[in-house]
């Protein structure tokens, strides 16, 4: 026997709001954070706005238990370790690039010099932002760099390197990341 009362599910009420009718060819997954401020924007604060505003409530915890579900903090088990090799002219690489809603939280840097002759020196920038200047490695050497504050990137902001001096081909970036958004 179905009941006739409202369902729990759907805020008190058994229709489609208007924002979901805009995001009802569209899943979880797909959805971007700027469609939710597109479709966010048209929610006033008022009496008749009450549905929309449950709907948008919903939609956006629905959208944050896919894309972040710890809450912006690191998400078990996507850590990743990659690696690019410098170019030449000063010329710069991209080592970690995001997609869509990505985002990581970078936990280690290292600059690698295969070379036994001379030190490298490279510079580390996340989208066209230096973030360090001067990272040098020696000959045959591996050298992390201490991370002093959080380094995110995201779909427009991806980290980069150029190398400064030394032989360009013997010097790669090694970085670690793990996502806190997907």
């Amino acid at each position: 026997m179905q009941s006739c009362e409202p369902s729990d599910l759907t805020g008190g009420r058994d229709s489609v709001g208007e924002i979901r009718n805009q995001l009802k060819s569209q899943n979880l997954e797909s959805v971007l954070p700027n469609a939710l401020k597109s479709v966010g924007g048209q929610v006033f604060p008022d009496e008749p706005s009450i549905v929309d505003q449950i709907d948008f409530s919903q939609i956006v915890k629905a959208w944050s238990s896919v894309h972040a579900p710890t809450y912006g903090n690191p998400i078990g088990s996507t850590s990743t370790t990659v690696q690019a090799a410098g170019q030449g002219g000063e010329a710069e690489v991209d080592v970690l690039t995001a997609t869509k809603s990505e985002v990581f939280r970078v936990q280690a840097i290292a600059l690698q010099n295969g070379g036994g002759a001379a030190p490298i020196v490279a510079k580390v920038l996340i989208g066209d932002c230096p973030i360090i200047f001067d990272l040098t490695g020696a000959p045959s050497t591996t050298t992390p760099y201490s991370l002093n504050q959080p380094i995110f990137v995201d779909a427009n902001s991806a980290l980069k390197f150029a190398v400064l001096s030394g032989t360009a081909s013997d010097a790669v970036l090694i970085v670690n990341a793990i996502k806190v958004s997907q």
